[in-house]
């Protein structure tokens, strides 16, 4: 697994409220692993945003195509397609 960092954002109160009872239902260990899983929810039912993303990493040298092939769950031929034509 790649090394963690710490993010800090704002949340509505009703949504704090929320979060604040992940803990207590028991359903999640931790507030971390609940965004965690959220975030990787999101991210495998949305395709569009993954192609951004993707993308965008690709377009700032950031990843290699066989990264972005993997996170799109595409072939490397139809990630580089894909690409070509954005």
């Amino acid at each position: 697994m790649s090394k963690s960092n710490t993010l800090s954002f704002t949340v509505p109160n009703d949504l704090k409220l929320k979060l604040d009872s992940i803990t207590k239902i028991g359903h999640y260990d931790s507030m971390s692993e609940f965004l965690r899983d959220a975030i990787r929810t999101l991210l495998s039912q949305n395709k569009d945003l993954r192609i951004s993303i993707a993308y965008n990493l690709f377009k700032e040298n950031k990843i290699g195509l066989g990264k972005a092939a993997e996170i799109l769950g595409d072939s490397l031929k139809d990630t580089k397609e894909l690409f070509e034509n954005r």
